[in-house]
């Protein structure tokens, strides 16, 4: 669903409702990543998501906005089966990344880290995650 939102809605960020959480994924996660320096973790193989509890999508949508990026919310209620869209803002800039993962060979879901396995790049993910610890 959300991969097809993201075509819909060329460029922008997409983020939609999952249980408790606003989520994003693939290229909107990196990027958002890298704006607002949210934890990625593991949506599929070699795809990223981030996720923030409901009660943020104000403080999240006004961060992005000052970025001045343009985003589209969605709410998908489960029972009714239902997709509408709860907020829309048009920036001047739009998501033009083309990774879908952050870097799968540290992802920490570990759903697949790297798809064969690399004593090196074992070594080297190690290495990232225990920086990645000191730095929080």
């Amino acid at each position: 669903m959300m991969e097809i939102l993201q075509k819909k809605n060329k460029g922008k960020i997409v983020l939609c409702n999952a249980g408790e959480f606003y989520i994003a994924v693939g290229k909107d996660a990196v990027l958002l990543h890298n704006l607002l320096n949210l934890k990625t973790t593991c949506f599929k193989p070699e795809i990223c998501k981030i996720g923030f509890p409901i009660s943020s999508l104000e403080k999240y949508t006004d961060l992005i906005q000052e970025k001045n990026y343009s985003y589209i919310v969605y709410y998908f209620d489960k029972e009714k089966e239902t997709l509408e869209i709860l907020l829309e803002y048009q920036g001047n800039k739009y998501n033009k990344l083309m990774e879908n993962n952050n870097n799968c060979y540290i992802c920490s879901k570990g759903i697949k880290k790297y798809k064969k396995p690399d004593k090196y790049i074992i070594a080297l993910a190690k290495l990232y995650e225990d920086e990645n610890e000191r730095n929080e």
